[in-house]
């Protein structure tokens, strides 16, 4: 019988802090472009991502969501961010840095990246931002 195991992390990827510096409550980022389509090293299903805020106070309730958007050679970028998965964190009340991972995004298949939606009820600060990624995938033994 097959068995499906996670394989190990791959390496660090810092795809877009700055995309965050100053971000506006209620808006959405510039796209953090991650490409996925190398026909023999990507096709990656999973990713590790961390998101790293530098010093806000969120407001009651306030949070983050992240998704993959695609894009489509000689389109550009086509917006599918609405019909794919998303990601929200909830953001502990507090002063601080605010540092989260979600453990298990799917990614899909072609070039692409993340955008981060910010409903943390304030303007994100403008420096000390982070959006790291890390593939994985499955093994079948």
């Amino acid at each position: 019988m097959a068995i499906v195991k996670w394989t190990g992390l791959g390496s660090e990827n810092s795809i877009g802090g700055t995309a965050l510096n100053s971000l506006v409550n209620g808006s959405t980022s510039a796209k953090m472009v991650f490409a996925n389509s190398d026909a023999s090293t990507g096709r990656n299903l999973h990713a590790r991502v961390t998101v790293e805020l530098g010093g806000i106070t969120p407001s009651a309730g306030g949070s983050v969501t992240i998704r993959w958007y695609n894009t489509r050679a000689g389109v550009g970028d086509e917006d599918i961010t609405a019909g794919l998965d998303s990601y929200t964190m909830p953001l502990l009340s507090g002063a601080g840095t605010k540092r989260f991972i979600f453990p298990n995004v799917r990614i899909y298949n072609g070039d692409g990246g993340f955008v981060l939606v910010n409903n943390s009820g304030v303007t994100l600060n403008a420096t000390g931002n982070s959006f790291i990624v890390q593939t994985y995938n499955e093994d079948i033994i």
